[in-house]
C-alpha cells in the first residue's frame, strides 16, 4: 500500500508542473469570470512567470486589479501590454480608465485619444473620454462625445446626457447663461427611469437597474429650478425650510436635520436629511440644494427606512460634496 500511495504522489506532482502558460491564463480567466479575482491574478501571475511577454496575461491581471480597485498596479500591467502591443485597443482603453481612477485626467484623455485612433467606432472610448472633459469642464466637449457614443451603442451614455446635457438650460433673467451641475453617480447600476422637463423645472429620477417604482429601495432624484435666480438672495435655508414642509404634508411627523451647509460660498449649498416613520411605508431621503447663478439645483437620495444609518449618511454627503457647477 505504501508503494502505491506513493506513485500517486508522484503522477500528482508532475501533472501539477506540466502545466502551461496557457493552462494558468485559462484557469485565470474562469475565475475571474466568477469574480474571484484575487484568484484570477495569482493564475496570471504564474501564467507570467512561464511566459513573460504573454501580453493577454498582463492585460487580464491589470483587469482583475482594477476590480480590486488596485489602479497603480493595474496602470503597470497595462504598460506592459502596450509596451509588447503597441496597437493593443482594449489596453488603451483601460489605461485610460486606470488613469482616471487616479485622477491623471490629461493622461486619461491621451489613452481614450489612443483607443479612438486606433478604433474610430471605439463606443467605450467616446463613452470614458466624454467624462473625462465633463470633468475637465469642457461641457460642450464632453456631450459630443456622449452623443457619439450613444450612436455607436454604448447605452451608458443616456444617463449622463440626460443629466447633464439635456438639463442645460438658458436663463431668462437679465444675466442670462448656460450652466449645469456636474455631478457623477458612482454605482455603474443606475439608469433614468422618468424624466420631465417644462418651463419651470426638470425633474430626472434614478432607479437601481433591477428596479420599478413598485419595488425599489434605493432612488436617487434631481431637480432643475429654471430662474431661480442668485441676485435675488434667498437664503439657501429657506429651500430646507420648502421642502421639509413639502414632506410633512404626507409625514406629519417627519424629523429634519440640517447635517452642512455653506451660505458663504460662490455657489451656497445645504445638505439636510428627512426622515419618515410615522407614514404607511418608511422613507428617509438625504438632500442637497445648491443655488446656481440662474438656477435651483436640488438632489436627494433616498431608502425605505425610517432613519438614514450613519455609514450610509457619511457616503451620501461625500457624494453630494463632490458635485459642481459648470458655467459655460
Amino acid at each position: 500500500m505504501k508503494k502505491i500511495l506513493t506513485a500517486i504522489a508522484i503522477i500528482c506532482t508532475l501533472t501539477a508542473y506540466g502545466q502551461t502558460a496557457q493552462d494558468y491564463y485559462n484557469s485565470g480567466g474562469d475565475k475571474a469570470t466568477a469574480q474571484d479575482f484575487a484568484g484570477s491574478i495569482k493564475d496570471f501571475d504564474k501564467a507570467i512567470k512561464l511566459d513573460p511577454k504573454y501580453t493577454s496575461a498582463y492585460y487580464n491581471r491589470g483587469t482583475s486589479k482594477m476590480y480590486l480597485k488596485d489602479y497603480k498596479g493595474a496602470l503597470a500591467d497595462f504598460d506592459k501590454a502596450i509596451e509588447l502591443k503597441p496597437d493593443f485597443l482594449n489596453a488603451f482603453t483601460n489605461r485610460g480608465v486606470a488613469k482616471l481612477k487616479l485622477d491623471d485626467l490629461k493622461g486619461a484623455i491621451q489613452d481614450f485619444d489612443a483607443a479612438i485612433k486606433l478604433d474610430a467606432n471605439n463606443a467605450s472610448a467616446y463613452f470614458m473620454r466624454g467624462q473625462v472633459k465633463m470633468q475637465m469642464q469642457d461641457m460642450d466637449g464632453g456631450c459630443k462625445d456622449l452623443t457619439k457614443a450613444k450612436e455607436l451603442g454604448d447605452t451608458r451614455a443616456d444617463k449622463f446626457l440626460q443629466q447633464y446635457c439635456g438639463s442645460q438650460t438658458t436663463a431668462t433673467t437679465e444675466n442670462k447663461s448656460n450652466e449645469s451641475l456636474m455631478i457623477d453617480w458612482p454605482d455603474e447600476d443606475w439608469r433614468v427611469a422618468n424624466q420631465q422637463d417644462n418651463a419651470e423645472q426638470t425633474m430626472i429620477e434614478l432607479l437601481r437597474n433591477k428596479e420599478t417604482f413598485d419595488n425599489w429601495t434605493e432612488i436617487g432624484t434631481m431637480f432643475v429650478y429654471k430662474g431661480v435666480s442668485a441676485s435675488k438672495k434667498i437664503p439657501i435655508t429657506n429651500t430646507m425650510d420648502f421642502l421639509s414642509e413639502n414632506a410633512k404634508k404626507t409625514c406629519p411627523t417627519a424629523k429634519v436635520t440640517m447635517i452642512e451647509k455653506d451660505e458663504s460660498a460662490k455657489y451656497p449649498w445645504i445638505i439636510f436629511k428627512i426622515e419618515c416613520s410615522s407614514s404607511k411605508e418608511a422613507e428617509s431621503q438625504v438632500w442637497y440644494a445648491i443655488q446656481g447663478t440662474n438656477e435651483l439645483y436640488v438632489n436627494f437620495r433616498g431608502v425605505k427606512k425610517e432613519t438614514i444609518p450613519a455609514d450610509l449618511q457619511d457616503k451620501w454627503v461625500k457624494f453630494f460634496k463632490t458635485a459642481k457647477i459648470v458655467a459655460q
